[in-house]
């Protein structure tokens, strides 16, 4: 067969993905309503919108935002995916309606990359195409899409193009396979969704590893070495490319309040309950937060970190097909594959992860149950060489077959007990699952979710054992069962997954629009603090009003200690979510310039006398060690308008810090204030220093009178610079060096790959 001919023959498969991605999103397509994500609202569409809004009006990409958190770099923000290629789409459209279409392209892009790769396992086209629909709409990826976790559905759609890549390179090791494995690395990368990222690497090398030991080649000398060869590059590739995001992310990770790795306990957030085994066959036992139904637990993010259900067809696939599928050395690997994952995610339900956390890399995530999406991979991969097997009559027969009726039998004991003795059924179910937060009330509806999901679950896999019954009789032939297989499966996660799929209204409510508008009636420079919640987290970037609270999950360290102690509670480093500040009546927050308290209970603003400016001139300098800096700010002896504190002697002009003689005709003032810079208009009688209530942080400069000035950092967080008499133009401008750098590492990694491609398709290595 040509190769023409043999790419013709993939059209029906292919248009049948991509139909199927325009149907289950037929409702945001026809709607135009943006699509539904819990995150999304809270994090992404502030991110996104804030990048398209200055990009057009500022034409310029923004590296700091002023907006939450009192500032923060967003350059530094992996998250934010600014330099990601395939979100070309929120700087040209609405970011509502540039989510929605960008999830579309993801879903289709995924579902084609899966089946390609799955085709070049030697899997035919009716077991690649049933991969690709359940890598495409399983559990855990609907679920996350519910969650808005944007950027983990940038990440998840590219593992199986680095593994074709991979795979054709440790078939026949060739550069070019090996460059463009790393190139679609570094593409999964700037995702922005790093922890999918490490575990894709982490089932990169266990591949290669796999590969060397258990190989056809694996005797060879030159071929070990070939492996491990190319498996550097690959890294090496895919971490240059990704360069310009990683190294201001990597810098601020050193100051952030994961600086180090996190503890075990924090490390070990949501691992996966032993519990939730049980909704890998009943996906909606605990209910679903999209119906309002989740009664497991009061807190419903719990759903879709524990959600690995990837359809009852492709769990009696893999079982029916296991001999023929162990036999299979790539197969052998994703059985292993999918042992390892279901054994991570247990997180600290494992009695062996104390030791796997201070493996590299482990101990700077949380929630292990992230993992699953390798299980959810290999599920996906098995389920499609399953299918093919099948073409082989005595697949269903012996230990696998008692296993699959084993398994009906489970759930038909489950339909009759829950209907004919209830009461000791559902003792059992919260004697084993022990739900938090079920109140009295809820208790009718949990028997109604319960036993409705049982029969469900009962029917389909009832449907698909007598499926194959008929066929091991030669009923239908082996077309036949494999479309009503797959249209089962699409039946089965649809069901499931469509009451994920809704759309979303974000214009501010009245309230919302009304205190903004009061807001931005002041147009001086200050900042903000938000009380009795009528704003989502992120409200201030959203919104463009400067908020020293926010939600991130990396936050510089300094910040956070620095509001802990206006606040007087412990130090925490478990912090994503600063919404708890309640006193604002102290030394430290007026530090912040927090003119406005915003109550959200009686819709109304209200203005703070004892804010200190953004930016004013004091003549007294204080040196304290630096962990009695905050308590001596706190005390009665600091006056943040007469006076600065260091940490450490500053290297500035013995004529800085002059005495404070109450001369009048000094005066400090802003005059222009932009994301990347400020400038500042300022006149001293004496000798003093320019404090600003901006937070300190590498890659701010400043220049005084158009000179470089050394910036230093006072009062434990501020932008400070000491001026000598008379009237100066200062100019702080943040230009990062990390992103420089890694601007150049990144450039220099695309000549490298276009070089290398060109090469190399020209020339072949021998193996």
């Amino acid at each position: 067969m040509s190769r023409s001919s043999g790419l013709l023959s993939e059209i029906v498969p292919i248009s049948l993905l991509i139909l199927s991605v325009l149907f289950f999103f037929a409702k945001i397509i026809l709607s135009g309503n943006p699509l539904f994500g819990s995150d999304f609202v809270l994090q992404f569409y502030p991110w996104k919108r804030f990048l398209h809004d200055h990009v057009w009006s500022a034409g310029t990409l923004p590296f700091w935002n002023p907006y939450v958190f009192s500032g923060k770099p967003f350059i530094a923000n992996i998250q934010a995916s600014m330099f990601y290629p395939l979100d070309f789409l929120f700087y040209v459209l609405p970011t509502g309606v540039a989510y929605g279409y960008t999830i579309i392209l993801h879903f289709i892009l995924g579902s084609l990359f899966m089946y390609v790769f799955v085709r070049s396992l030697s899997v035919n086209k009716m077991g690649a195409l049933l991969s690709a629909t359940i890598f495409s709409y399983n559990g855990f990826l609907m679920a996350h899409l519910y969650a808005g976790h944007l950027t983990l559905i940038h990440s998840y759609v590219w593992i199986p193009l680095v593994f074709f890549y991979l795979h054709k390179f440790l078939s026949t090791p060739r550069p070019k396979h090996a460059i463009l494995a790393g190139t679609f690395l570094g593409v999964q990368i700037l995702g922005g969704f790093p922890q999918i990222a490490f575990y894709t690497i982490l089932g990169a090398l266990l591949y290669a590893l796999y590969s060397v030991c258990l190989g056809p080649q694996r005797r060879s000398g030159q071929y070990v070495a070939w492996a491990a060869i190319g498996m550097g590059a690959i890294l090496v590739i895919g971490f240059c490319l990704a360069a310009l995001q990683l190294l201001p992310t990597y810098e601020f990770m050193q100051l952030s309040t994961r600086a180090g790795g996190t503890s075990y306990e924090f490390a070990t957030i949501d691992s996966f309950p032993p519990k939730n085994f049980m909704t890998f066959l009943i996906p909606d036992l605990y209910g679903v937060p999209g119906n309002k139904t989740f009664w497991i637990s009061d807190a419903s993010w719990t759903f879709w970190e524990y959600c690995g259900y990837t359809g009852i067809c492709a769990l009696v696939l893999m079982v029916v097909a296991i001999r023929r599928i162990v036999a299979d050395r790539a197969g052998m690997f994703f059985v292993l594959l999918l042992v390892l994952a279901l054994f991570l995610s247990l997180g600290k339900y494992n009695p062996l992860y104390r030791f796997i956390y201070y493996l590299p890399g482990f101990h700077h995530f949380r929630i292990p149950a992230q993992i699953l999406f390798l299980y959810v991979f290999a599920v996906a991969v098995l389920a499609g060489m399953g299918l093919n097997h099948l073409t082989n009559g005595t697949v269903f027969s012996g230990m696998p077959r008692m296993v699959v009726l084993a398994g009906l039998s489970f759930l038909l004991v489950l339909a009759v007990w829950s209907h004919v003795h209830p009461y000791s059924f559902f003792y059992v179910l919260f004697k084993l699952s022990k739900p938090t937060g079920l109140t009295i009330d809820q208790i009718g509806q949990v028997h109604t979710v319960v036993t409705s999901a049982i029969l469900r679950g009962t029917g389909i896999f009832l449907i698909i054992v007598i499926l194959f019954f008929l066929y091991r009789k030669g009923l239908p032939s082996y077309a036949t069962t494999g479309s009503l297989l797959i249209l089962i499966s699409v039946a089965d996660m649809g069901s499931f997954a469509f009451p994920l799929i809704r759309t979303v209204h974000l214009e501010p409510s009245p309230k919302q629009a009304y205190l903004t508008r009061q807001l931005k009636l002041d147009r001086d420079v200050y900042r903000a603090v938000v009380s009795n919640g009528c704003f989502p987290e992120n409200a201030g970037l959203l919104h463009q009003f400067q908020d020293i609270q926010g939600y991130d999950p990396l936050i510089l360290k300094r910040y956070v200690q620095y509001v802990n102690k206006s606040q007087q509670i412990p130090a925490d480093n478990k912090v994503v979510n600063m919404h708890y500040i309640r006193s604002v009546d102290n030394p430290l927050i007026n530090m912040l310039n927090l003119k406005y308290v915003v109550d959200c209970a009686s819709a109304e603003l209200t203005e703070r006398k004892a804010f200190v400016p953004r930016a004013h001139i004091v003549h007294q300098a204080v040196v304290k060690d630096d962990h009695e800096t905050l308590d001596y700010m706190m005390g009665d002896e600091f006056d943040p308008m007469k006076m600065v504190v260091f940490s450490s002697a500053p290297d500035v002009p013995e004529t800085a810090g002059g005495e404070d003689r109450g001369d009048h005709g000094e005066m400090c003032r802003v005059l222009s204030y932009a994301c990347d810079e400020i400038s500042v208009d300022a006149k001293l009688n004496t000798p003093g220093f320019l404090v600003m209530s901006e937070i300190n942080y590498p890659g701010w400069q400043a220049y005084v009178n158009g000179k470089k000035r050394t910036l230093l950092t006072g009062n434990y967080l501020f932008r400070t610079v000491s001026l000598e008499p008379g009237r100066h133009h200062v100019r702080f401008v943040f230009s990062p060096s990390s992103f420089k750098a890694g601007t150049v590492v990144s450039f220099m990694s695309v000549v490298g790959i276009i070089v290398g491609l060109i090469i190399f398709s020209r020339k072949r290595r021998p193996s």
